[in-house]
């Protein structure tokens, strides 16, 4: 009886040291991501620049998922990024990552072939864009501690089936180019305290659609409407600020008169 008493006294004993180093491990993986979260901070020269963006940052603070639609130059991808910086500088145990992707689709009809090396090689010229971005907000050394220590991922597209983002900001961007399945499995995979950020110029999609078919982004501005905790922004091309120039060409385009 006595060698019984102490077997089970020893298990528990082992379970509740396994739960110990358990906790001790979150407790210490928490820590670290509050010091990185901690060393969040804004460079001169990122302020907003006008009332569409000032709009934009406070949808994506005041919704769960927000899809926006616009052309180049309006500051999409710059502002959702540092929407999310914000998210995490709070560090209110809400969110603790930022997730980015896009579709892995080659644009202009161009075909760059075979690319040698691992995934993270072969998405590697896909999101650069979104480094020099991070860069620009709060400075290379911030931006590569952020990285190095997992709070800012980029994730291949192809790869995202299975993952639940969760006490995550998900950035998708180039969601012109997901196909409705495409958008659906991107959605699908919101988790516990996530915020999705979908972006996207329906108008420059390299998808190869049949007449009448709407791509991810599209099909998501017209289903998704009246949903609770569901907000859209449309930018035009008077919202453009990368250059004054590229205003006039983008309604060269839209075929609109200057």
């Amino acid at each position: 009886m006595a060698k019984s008493k102490k077997r089970t006294w020893d298990k528990q004993k082992e379970a509740n040291d396994m739960v110990e180093m358990e906790l001790n491990l979150i407790q210490r993986k928490r820590s670290n991501i509050d010091s990185h979260l901690q060393m969040i901070n804004f460079l001169p020269g990122t302020e907003l620049k006008n009332e569409s963006q000032k709009k934009l940052i406070r949808k994506i603070h005041e919704n769960q998922i927000i899809f926006v639609a616009g052309p180049a130059g309006v500051g999409k991808t710059y502002i959702a990024i540092k929407a999310a910086l914000e998210c995490l500088k709070i560090n209110d145990n809400t969110y603790d990552k930022m997730l980015i992707t896009k579709p892995l689709v080659e644009g202009g009809d161009q075909n760059m072939g075979f690319l040698p090396g691992d995934v993270k090689e072969k998405t590697e010229p896909w999101m650069k864009s979104y480094e020099s971005n991070i860069k620009k907000l709060v400075g290379e050394g911030t931006a590569n501690s952020l990285v190095a220590a997992g709070v800012i991922k980029s994730l291949a597209f192809p790869l995202i089936r299975g993952n639940t983002f969760d006490n995550a900001i998900a950035i998708l961007d180039e969601a012109q180019n997901t196909t409705v399945g495409g958008m659906k499995l991107f959605l699908s995979r919101i988790g516990e305290t996530s915020k999705m950020i979908v972006l996207g110029d329906i108008d420059q999609t390299d998808l190869k659609l049949k007449n009448g078919e709407k791509n991810g982004l599209e099909d998501s501005f017209e289903r998704f409407k009246g949903v609770p905790g569901v907000a859209f922004m449309e930018f035009t091309e008077d919202d453009i600020v990368r250059s004054g120039i590229l205003i006039h060409l983008m309604k060269r385009y839209n075929k609109k008169k200057i």
